[in-house]
């Protein structure tokens, strides 16, 4: 197995960043999650909601899996999770 990530894994790691940023501006933990199918196709997107929904179980990865349940028959397969932190949160933090 490469260590190296492929360009679409690439663009989906960035997501996740973008959508940690955001959950961050709305004043939750900076947490994003992207759901992927075998080839790479984003089927969903998530990011944190704790504080904004007061919900202690609303991360971002068990929102997706929420998803998936409700969309996808039991015979799916191949989809992946694909989740991140904002990198710099202490920045964003100052930023705002």
């Amino acid at each position: 197995m490469s260590d190296e990530i492929s360009r679409v894994d690439e663009v989906h790691l960035r997501r996740c960043v973008e959508l940690a940023t955001q959950a961050l501006e709305n004043g939750d933990d900076p947490f994003g999650s992207v759901l992927v199918d075998a080839e790479g196709a984003t089927l969903a997107e998530a990011l944190n909601r704790e504080q904004s929904d007061r919900d202690p179980t609303a991360h971002p990865e068990l929102a997706l899996v929420r998803w998936a349940i409700a969309h996808r028959t039991s015979s799916s397969s191949g989809c992946a999770v694909g989740s991140a932190s904002e990198a710099s949160r202490l920045r964003a933090s100052a930023s705002t």
